[in-house]
């Protein structure tokens, strides 16, 4: 079993995401929509796992293309 980090968290919200890589929660939202960052869904919240964020920190993220 892999042992939780992040003070035992599982998954974290945007704002505590955006603040860790210091991004804007806007940034975090449109990196969720166009798929770059994975969630998931706990009742009406959108999360991202420590997994997610784990991968991130090794394999970072890919540009966001804006729409025209």
């Amino acid at each position: 079993m892999k042992v939780l980090s992040r003070e035992g968290k599982r998954a974290v919200g945007f704002r505590e995401f955006a603040s860790m890589f210091s991004v804007s929660a806007d940034t975090v939202k449109r990196l969720a929509r166009t798929g770059a960052l994975r969630t998931i869904r706990v009742g009406a919240r959108r999360l991202i796992t420590i997994a997610e964020i784990e991968r991130v920190e090794r394999d970072g993220l890919e540009p966001v293309k804006e729409a025209k």
